[in-house]
């Protein structure tokens, strides 16, 4: 046994934030940008799909309602496009709007 205080290792260096490119309104500095998402050779699903953009910097609880407009705006199209195309097997009014999540899977706040 020795009197010497143990040698202590060097902390870990953690690399700095990656500064956001263009902050602006609703976006936190430090977090990266989300790269946009390729075309999909449909101007109105390349509309509704920008709206992913919108996470960057945005708290997880804020997610939730971008992913469900999105959701609901992609099945919009979807459904559109199916009655575009004929008479579908099963007429009738269009199925009510429902959340794509569960109330019981949404962040507490």
């Amino acid at each position: 046994m020795s009197d010497e205080p143990a040698a202590v290792p060097d902390p870990v260096p953690v690399p700095a934030p990656v500064p956001a490119a263009g902050t602006g309104a609703g976006e936190r500095p430090g977090l990266p940008a989300a790269p946009p998402p390729e075309p999909t050779g449909d101007p109105r699903v390349d509309e509704v799909v920008a709206r992913l953009g919108e996470l960057a910097g945005r708290p997880v609880p804020e997610h939730v309602e971008i992913f469900e407009d999105v959701h609901q705006r992609l099945q919009d199209l979807l459904a559109g496009a199916e009655r575009a195309e004929g008479p579908s097997s099963q007429p009738g009014p269009p199925a009510p709007r429902r959340p794509a999540f569960p109330d019981s899977l949404r962040p507490r706040q």
